[in-house]
């Protein structure tokens, strides 16, 4: 069983000293499926993919638009209620060298060894703890969910909202619907449906839907434009 690390941790390996005062226009937990239905080939898709986004010159100027300013990230895989494993503690995104280093440890991090059920309501638990533990204020505080299926143990997620645990996130919604999806299942077996009606939640919240996990590469960059544009609107 993968034990969940310590936010308190997460955030003490992800910052290499005092965060400087800076614009924090955006602090993002990125969540990513390891459930049973992602194989360890798609596995690495979603983190290289989000890597290779990250290093996109176009999401790089995004980030960082004016000088003093940035994001902070972080990101883990979730799977088994029980289950959440941190592959990027929070970082400050405030020049090009440090959007270089979350990227690699996006890349270079273990993942999760057993992959069974689908806690969604438990990853969104966690990432709604990440963002209380976040190491700066930032002005808008974002979930990117990725996934290809709906919850199916654990946790539901509308427990959690009614907690209040995701109050003043916005969450937005990556799914993967593979072609042999039947269209006329009811909602809450169809991954796109169910995004919809339980996850997403927050001013311009939004979901995007692919066909295949090799297209996630493409789709996470242009999920990132899209999160980060109104930030930067807003100035």
């Amino acid at each position: 069983m993968i034990r969940q690390m310590t936010l308190a941790a997460c955030v003490a390996l992800g910052l290499a000293g005092p965060a400087t005062a800076f614009d924090c226009h955006m602090a993002i937990v990125f969540a990513l499926d390891a459930s049973r239905s992602v194989d360890a080939t798609e596995s690495r898709i979603q983190r290289e993919g989000l890597a290779d986004a990250l290093r996109d010159p176009v999401i790089q100027s995004y980030i960082l638009p004016y000088p003093g300013s940035g994001i902070a990230a972080m990101a883990f895989e979730w799977a088994n209620p029980e289950d959440q494993l941190t592959i990027a503690p929070w970082a400050i995104l405030d020049s090009p060298e440090a959007i270089a280093g979350f990227a690699t440890r996006l890349e270079v991090a273990p993942t999760i060894p057993r992959r069974l059920k689908t806690g969604i309501g438990a990853a969104l638990r966690f990432a709604g703890a990440a963002h209380r533990a976040a190491p700066v204020s930032c002005r808008r505080q974002v979930v990117d969910m990725s996934g290809d299926g709906p919850g199916n143990a654990g946790v539901l997620p509308r427990t959690i909202r009614r907690k209040g645990e995701l109050d003043g996130l916005t969450i937005n919604g990556l799914v993967i619907r593979h072609p042999n999806l039947d269209s006329a299942q009811p909602p809450d077996r169809d991954p796109l449906a169910y995004y919809n009606r339980h996850i997403i939640q927050g001013p311009g919240a939004f979901v995007m839907d692919i066909a295949v996990f090799d297209d996630y590469p493409a789709a996470i960059r242009r999920k990132l434009l899209r999160e980060l544009s109104p930030s930067l609107a807003q100035r």
